[in-house]
Parts: C-alpha cells; sequence; structure tokens
C-alpha cells in the first residue's frame, strides 16, 4: 500500500522533479536497504527546491504520482553567483563543507579560497581540504596545503587506491551532512563512489531519463548512516558566493578579518588606503600574497555587481 503523504530529505533535483528519500515512519526497524528513493514532481514553477531540502510530499493518484507539497525552512543555503551576478542555490542544511583538490589537474587555490570564504560567510561551522590522489606526489602543491593548514583548515591527504584512506574520510565525516566540492577531474566521484558504492550506483541510476542521459543539474546526495550523508557537487571551473553581508570578501578571508580591526580607518577596504594592517602583513609575510591576491579579485567582483 502506498502511503498517501509522507516528509523526506530530497537526493537530487532534475528538470521539474526531485527524488527523495522518504522518512521511515512504520513501527519497527527500516528493511534493508532503507526505504525506496520516491520521484517527485513539483507543483508549479515557483517551487525552487535544491539537493538537501526537506520536504512534505503528497501522493495523488489522479496525477499519477507524488508531488512536493511544501519546503521546511533551510537551516542554511550554499549559493554561487551565476555569470548574470544572480545568486543560484547548490544544496541545503550542509553541516560541513569539504574542498577536493589533488596533483592533477592542476589546482586552482583562488577557487579553494572562494569556496571557504563562502563556508564561512554562511556560518558552516566545519570546513576541510580534502587533497585526494596524494599517491601522485604532493611536492608541487605542498606549500600551498601549509599555508591553510596555518590557518586552521584541517587538511586530510588521501587515495582512493588506499583503504585507510577512505576510512580516515569516513570517520572524519561521521555525524551531519558533508558537501563535497571542487573541479573537475579531482575524484569527487570517486570518493563517493569508495564511501557509498550502492546508493551512488542506485541513485544514478534513478537520475537517468529514458534515454539514458544523466538530468541531474545540481549536487547529488547519498547516505552514509542514519546521521550521515554526503553532497556531490557538480565540478565547476569557477565559483563566487554571493555577497550577502556587509565587507563580504573580507569576512571570507579569516587572516584579513583577524588584522582588519587594526587598520586606520574603520572602513579600510584593504586596497590602497593609508596605514592598512592588512597590506603591511603582506609585505612583512605574515599574509601569504597568493592569498591576498585572491581577497582583491573577490573585492573586484563584489563591487563590479554591486556598483
Amino acid at each position: 500500500m502506498i502511503d498517501t503523504t509522507g516528509k523526506g530529505v530530497v537526493l537530487a533535483s532534475y528538470g521539474r522533479g526531485v527524488l527523495v528519500q522518504p522518512d521511515w515512519t512504520a513501527p519497527g526497524a527500516a528493511p534493508p536497504g532503507g526505504v525506496p528513493p520516491l520521484r517527485c514532481s513539483l507543483k508549479g514553477r515557483k517551487q525552487r527546491i535544491v539537493c538537501g531540502d526537506r520536504i512534505t510530499w503528497v501522493y495523488e493518484p489522479a496525477n499519477d504520482g507524488a508531488s512536493v507539497e511544501s519546503i521546511e525552512p533551510r537551516r542554511n543555503l550554499i549559493e554561487r553567483i551565476d555569470l548574470r551576478g544572480r545568486a543560484e542555490p547548490v544544496a541545503a542544511n550542509i553541516d560541513r563543507l569539504a574542498i577536493v583538490v589533488a596533483p592533477e589537474p592542476a589546482a586552482d587555490w583562488f577557487l579553494v579560497d572562494r569556496y571557504w570564504a563562502g563556508a564561512r560567510l554562511k556560518d558552516i561551522a566545519s570546513s576541510w581540504l580534502v587533497v585526494n590522489k596524494s599517491d601522485l606526489g604532493l611536492e608541487a602543491i605542498q606549500q600551498e596545503i601549509e599555508i591553510y593548514r596555518g590557518l586552521g583548515l584541517p587538511c586530510l591527504e588521501t587515495t582512493i587506491q588506499s583503504a585507510e584512506g577512505i576510512e580516515r574520510l569516513r570517520s572524519a565525516w561521521t555525524g551531519g551532512v558533508t558537501l563535497l566540492v571542487g573541479q573537475s577531474g579531482v575524484g569527487k566521484s570517486s570518493i563517493v563512489n569508495a564511501l557509498a558504492p550502492e546508493a551512488a550506483a542506485q541513485t544514478a541510476e534513478l537520475t537517468r531519463d529514458a534515454e539514458g542521459r544523466h538530468t541531474t543539474t545540481t549536487a547529488r546526495r547519498y547516505s552514509l548512516g542514519p546521521e550521515t550523508a554526503i553532497v556531490d557537487a557538480p565540478g565547476v571551473r569557477d565559483f563566487a558566493p554571493p555577497a550577502s553581508l556587509v565587507r563580504a570578501a573580507e569576512r571570507g578571508f579569516v587572516e584579513v578579518h583577524a588584522l582588519s580591526a587594526l587598520c586606520r580607518f574603520n572602513d579600510c577596504r584593504h586596497m590602497d588606503e593609508p596605514g592598512c594592517a592588512v597590506r603591511s602583513a603582506v609585505t612583512n609575510g605574515q599574509i601569504a600574497p597568493r592569498r591576498y591576491e585572491s581577497y582583491r579579485r573577490l573585492f573586484r567582483l563584489y563591487e563590479k555587481l554591486n556598483p
């Protein structure tokens, strides 16, 4: 018998529908393998649902299937700026951000900075730098890794070829929802497949259309346990968090924000103002020049979008 209504979490969004993991509400334990995912259509064009949303669904035989009735309030929403400067949702209700890089393809550290800034602006409690494919050698990127470690960003080196690396990830991400982000080709999907092979295969199958093409246009969520999940965001070439807060660029860079109170002027932009403690810190080696240039690029982007 099919329930007529229920609650669940969105696993993936594809076109005018979403894939939902229904909550188990019947007495006793859930069946082996959990409750099968449910395809739900959207009601109207105003519904904007993303991976990680908690929703209420209804089953209406007259409409030939289930549909999303309502969305619960979000704890947070990770967004990026699109080509027109508008906020575009990525995933909701995230507890932890994992930025994945690798020796190959060459790491884009400016992209890493913006992801970390985005997590800080959304008050995400925990962020990680995952250095994948460590078996290829880390000599070329070790200096950058140490900069992030010095700023307090936990860095975890791993390789999918090693079971030890997978178990370290599993242990570090137990409890809560971890969002995996990064460039294409860094091995995010391999990490997902190693951590949740059955869930990954099932969701991949359910989010294909009749012609076998992937129709997922946003992130995809996989369960690792009753209270643990990972979300695989599509690989990107560029990312910028929306400037929803005053002095957003400054707040996104931990070392810049920490020294801003020492500047001569309260409204110092840390660009060319006299008495800037941030620029002095760059000169004396306290702040990495590349990180400072990354701050300047994000600041200029926000200036361009909000003249």
